[in-house]
């Protein structure tokens, strides 16, 4: 009886340590590659930095100012070479790096001063097109013009999810709280679960399953989650803007994917140590 008590003990205390495993795993799989993933500094920097998104910046601005250009009477053949990609270019670099703290250079000011580089170009094509046409110069309707195409710039480049208070810096940090916690707690709870009965096949097994749920886990819900946003559209505007961070949002779902993969294989690993351990017996 005091071993049929024992072998009951001990196959409940298997079950839910093992389920207990499971969970630590999916948090550290998770945590893992939302970590190298999607709150990765650099490459969220290079998203909003990449060739792309700063053409996509320039031609949306382009657009407006020529829109600007049209309703003012103003000929809107230079606009394409008066929004310099360069300065566009240096005033998103330093708006990224200063919110994400990449580099100690840039302050909240210095993209400003790029964009307030490229308005003072315009105020001068403005006023040179105005003195070519023998016209008014009114400095208060070219500053408005101006102050326009300004807030304008300000507004695209404006991405709260850039900014140091919110998710990015906040869940850097939770993330390695998260990550270092499940790590401790999956360790000792397949430490624990190793030593549990006396079949030790029965033990590196449950652990496998623990492993494997993990995985299929990480598989499924990935999938799921793409499902659904391929069927609910989410409205994000400007459309370049949506596309970068859609297709960012996937490449996070790739990682955990990747991972579930990862966990199914050490999965199988215990399967075979399982399978050998059996067979020596």
């Amino acid at each position: 009886m005091a071993n049929s008590h024992e072998n009951k003990l001990s196959k409940t205390l298997r079950i839910l340590l093992s389920f207990a495993l499971f969970v630590m795993l999916v948090l550290l799989s998770l945590s893992a590659s939302s970590k190298a993933v999607l709150l990765n500094k650099n490459r969220i920097e290079n998203m909003f930095t990449s060739y792309k998104y700063v053409s996509s910046v320039k031609n949306s601005v382009v657009d407006y100012t020529t829109d600007i250009y049209l309703k003012n009477g103003l000929d809107t053949g230079s606009v394409e070479d008066i929004i310099d990609e360069k300065l566009v270019s240096e005033a998103i670099d330093s708006y990224i790096s200063y919110n994400l703290g990449l580099d100690s250079r840039y302050n909240e000011n210095t993209y400003l001063e790029s964009i307030g580089s490229i308005c003072d170009v315009i105020k001068s094509d403005i006023t040179k097109q105005l003195d070519g046409k023998n016209l008014e110069n009114n400095e208060e309707n070219v500053s408005l013009i101006v102050k326009s195409v300004n807030d304008y710039l300000v507004n695209e480049m404006d991405i709260s999810v850039t900014n140091e208070k919110t998710l990015v810096n906040v869940g850097s940090i939770a993330l390695i709280v998260v990550l270092c916690v499940s790590a401790f707690f999956a360790l000792s709870i397949a430490l624990i679960l190793f030593f549990i009965g006396t079949k030790r096949y029965r033990s590196i097994r449950a652990v496998g399953i623990s492993f494997a749920s993990a995985g299929l886990f990480d598989i499924f819900s990935s999938l799921i989650i793409c499902i659904i946003l391929q069927i609910k559209h989410i409205d994000i505007f400007p459309l370049y803007l949506r596309e970068l961070i859609m297709n960012y949002i996937y490449s996070g779902l790739v990682s955990f994917i990747i991972s579930g993969c990862f966990l199914l294989l050490i999965s199988l690993i215990f399967s075979v140590i399982v399978w050998k351990v059996r067979k020596e017996k």
